[in-house]
C-alpha cells in the first residue's frame, strides 16, 4: 500500500486491495492473465511491465507493495533484477514472489539466496496467487504500521514524516518553491502525564491528533489549503511534538493564519476522566530554501523555533527566520491595532461616485472603508482588510459599515438625494454568518433607509462558494426590497450561465477588463460579451476603474449603464461628495 494517508488502518480491506502490485514478466498475455486474477479478487492497481531491461528503474520509481518477478527472461533476467533491487536501500525489503515453471532445487535455492520471498509455479493457481497476496500484503501492512507509525494515535511516526519531507524538499529544489514544516510542541504534556499518569497522558496525545487533524480539515474546507496537496502529512514524531509538512507554497501570513488556527483550535479545555484539562502549545515554522536545504535540518530549524516560542514572552508562534518573524510580529501588531481601532471607532466612509454613461450624472456611490490609525498617515485596505479577515473580525467590521452606510444613505435622501444608491460590499463572514439577513433587515428598520437605494455587493466567488445558500440569501435580501450586486465580475467563474438563476440586478465588470480599453481586443471582446449577455438578463451594467475618456466613450458605446473611476472621481469624504453630486447634477 502507498502511505499517502494520514492514518493507516491495517482491518480495513481496502488498505489491501489499494495496494500497489507490479509484475515483471516478457509474456505480455501472462501478465494479461494475473491482471485479471487480481482484478476478480479487487486488486485494481496494477502495473505490468514486460521489458526487464527497464524494471529495476521503474520498481525504484513506483516503489510497489509486492513485486511479481519472472526469472526466466531475455537480456535481464530475473535473477538479475532481483539481485539489483536486494542491493538498493529503498528496495531491499520490497517483498517479491518469484514465478517460475522450474522445479529444479538449484533455481528455486538461488532465488531464496538473493532474497526472494516466495515462489509462485507456472502455470498460476488462481486462488493460490490471490492467497499469496493476500498474506504478503497483510504482513507488509503490519510491517509498515510498526516501521511507520504511531501505535498510540495511528499518526505517521518521524521515520515516515521524514521520508515524505526528503522527497519533499528533493522536489522543492526542482521546482523552486519553498514548502512549510510546523512542529507543534505541547508545553505542558509533561507535567500532566506526570501528574495524571501516563494514561491520562495517553488520552491527551490521542486527542491532540484528533485536533490538529479536525483543524487541517476545516482550513481545507474553507479553501485557506489546497486539498489536493499530494505529500500533506501529519505526523508525530516524538513524545510531545506534532508536525505538519504542507508542500503546496504559502505565504508567511497563510502560514500565520494556519498556526494560529492550530493554537486556537487547543484553547477549550480537554475533558479526561470528568477533569479539565489545559494544554498549552507552541509552534514553530521552517521553510525549505529559506532555512534549510536538507529534511532533517528543515524539521530541526521548526522544532528550535517551537522550542524558542516556549521561552519567548512574544507568543506562542515563532518562525525560524528573522525576516518571517518581523512580519509575524507586526501582523500580530496590526491585528491588536484592528481589535482597538473597532472600540475606539477609527474607522471611516469615503464613497465613490458612480455617474450615468450619457448623462453624467451621479446616480450611485460604492461605499469604501479607511482606517484613521493613530499613528500611521495612511494604512491601505488591501493590507488591513485581509488581516481581520484572517483575524475573524471582519464581520463586526463590516457589520458597521453597513449600518454606516445605510444611515448615510438615508440622510442623503432626506436632504433631496434621494436618486442616489449607495452599495455596500460584505464579507464571505458577514454573508456566512447564520443572522446576516436579519441584521440587514434590522439596518433598515433602524435607519429608515429607501431599500431600494441599498446595493448589497459580493464577490464573484462568493456567490458561487455555495450556490444553494448563496440563491436562499439573495432572495431573502430582495424580498426586503434590497438590490444585490456581483462585484469584479469575470475574474472567478467568468460565466453568467452560473448567475442566470441568481436574483441579481447589478454586475460590475471588473477593472482588470477595463485597463486595456480601447485597444486590447481580449478586453473588448470580454467586455462585450458580459455587456450583451448581462443585458439579456435585464442586469445593470457598472464599469469600474474607468481612467480616461477613450475607455468611457468604448463602454458607453458598448451599451454600460453606469461608470466608476478615477477619470470622472477618486473615493470622496461625505462632505465632498455631495459638492461633487450638485455639481453633476
Amino acid at each position: 500500500m502507498e502511505l499517502n494517508s494520514d492514518v493507516l488502518d491495517v482491518s480495513d480491506n481496502t488498505v489491501l486491495t489499494n495496494s500497489l502490485i507490479m509484475m515483471v514478466d516478457d509474456e505480455p498475455i501472462m501478465i494479461d492473465l494475473i491482471q485479471a486474477f487480481l482484478e476478480d479478487a479487487g486488486y485494481e492497481n496494477f502495473l505490468g511491465q514486460s521489458d526487464s531491461t527497464c524494471a529495476v528503474e521503474l520498481v525504484a520509481d513506483r516503489k510497489p507493495d509486492v513485486l511479481l518477478l519472472d526469472l526466466v527472461m531475455p537480456d535481464v533476467t530475473g535473477f538479475m533484477v532481483l539481485e539489483a533491487l536486494r542491493g538498493m536501500e529503498q528496495t531491499k525489503h520490497l517483498p517479491i514472489i518469484v514465478l517460475t515453471s522450474s522445479s529444479d532445487g538449484a533455481t528455486k535455492l538461488k532465488a531464496l539466496e538473493l532474497g526472494a520471498t516466495d515462489f509462485l509455479g507456472k502455470p498460476v493457481d488462481p486462488s493460490e496467487l490471490v492467497l499469496r497476496v493476500r498474506n504478503i500484503l497483510t504482513v507488509k501492512a503490519y510491517q509498515d504500521q510498526l516501521a511507520y507509525y504511531d501505535a498510540l494515535t495511528g499518526l505517521p511516526n518521524r521515520k515516515l514524516f521524514l521520508e515524505r519531507l526528503t522527497a519533499a524538499v528533493d522536489a522543492s529544489q526542482v521546482s523552486n518553491e519553498q514548502l512549510a514544516v510546523i512542529v507543534i510542541h505541547l508545553n505542558t504534556f509533561k507535567a500532566i502525564n506526570d501528574s495524571y499518569g501516563p494514561k491520562v497522558g495517553d488520552d491527551v496525545l490521542r486527542e491532540s491528533a484528533i485536533r490538529l487533524q479536525s483543524c487541517l480539515s476545516a482550513l481545507e474546507m474553507s479553501g485557506t489549503l489546497h486539498n489536493q496537496d499530494p505529500l500533506k502529512i501529519i505526523s508525530k514524531i516524538s513524545g510531545d511534538e506534532f508536525s505538519i509538512l504542507l508542500s503546496y507554497e504559502l505565504s508567511d501570513d497563510e502560514l500565520s493564519y494556519v498556526a494560529e488556527r492550530l493554537i486556537k483550535t487547543f484553547e477549550e479545555p480537554f475533558i479526561i476522566d470528568k477533569q479539565s484539562l489545559y494544554i498549552s502549545i507552541s509552534l514553530g515554522i521552517a521553510m525549505s530554501q529559506r532555512d534549510g536545504d536538507d529534511a532533517d535540518i528543515v524539521l530541526k530549524n521548526a522544532s528550535y523555533a517551537a522550542h524558542h516560542s516556549h521561552d519567548e514572552t512574544t507568543g506562542q508562534l515563532q518562525f525560524y527566520s528573522k525576516e518571517a518573524n518581523q512580519h509575524l510580529q507586526e501582523r500580530l501588531q496590526m491585528q491588536q491595532d484592528l481589535t482597538k481601532a473597532i472600540k475606539e471607532k477609527e474607522f471611516y466612509l469615503v464613497f465613490q461616485p458612480q455617474v450615468d454613461a450619457f448623462t453624467g450624472q451621479v446616480k450611485g456611490a460604492e461605499t469604501l472603508l479607511r482606517w484613521a490609525h493613530p499613528d500611521k498617515n495612511f494604512v491601505s485596505p488591501a493590507v488591513f482588510v485581509p488581516i481581520a479577515e484572517q483575524s475573524g473580525l471582519m464581520e463586526e467590521i463590516g457589520s458597521w459599515v453597513l449600518l454606516s452606510a445605510c444611515r448615510q444613505a438615508a440622510s442623503w435622501q432626506q436632504q433631496g438625494m434621494s436618486d442616489v444608491s449607495i452599495s455596500i460590499n460584505v464579507s464571505s463572514q458577514q454573508f456566512s454568518s447564520d443572522n446576516f439577513v436579519q441584521f440587514v433587515g434590522q439596518c433598515l428598520q433602524d435607519t429608515n433607509v429607501r431599500p431600494a437605494s441599498v446595493v448589497i455587493e459580493m464577490t464573484e466567488s462568493l456567490a458561487m462558494s455555495d450556490i444553494d445558500k448563496t440563491n436562499a440569501i439573495l432572495n431573502q435580501l430582495q424580498a426586503l426590497g434590497l438590490k444585490v450586486s456581483v462585484d469584479d465580475f469575470g475574474t472567478g467563474y467568468s460565466s453568467l450561465s452560473y448567475l442566470k438563476s441568481f436574483p441579481l440586478d447589478e454586475l460590475k465588470i471588473d477593472k482588470a477588463f477595463v485597463d486595456g480599453l480601447p485597444d486590447n481586443k481580449g478586453d473588448q471582446a470580454i467586455t462585450s460579451a458580459i455587456i450583451t449577455m448581462a443585458k439579456k438578463l435585464n442586469f445593470l451594467v457598472v464599469a469600474e476603474g474607468v481612467e480616461n475618456q477613450e475607455q468611457a466613450d468604448y463602454l458607453a458605446i458598448a451599451g454600460c449603464d453606469l461608470f466608476q473611476g478615477y477619470h470622472f472621481a477618486r473615493p470622496l469624504e461625505v462632505e465632498a461628495f455631495q459638492a461633487f453630486y450638485k455639481q453633476h447634477r
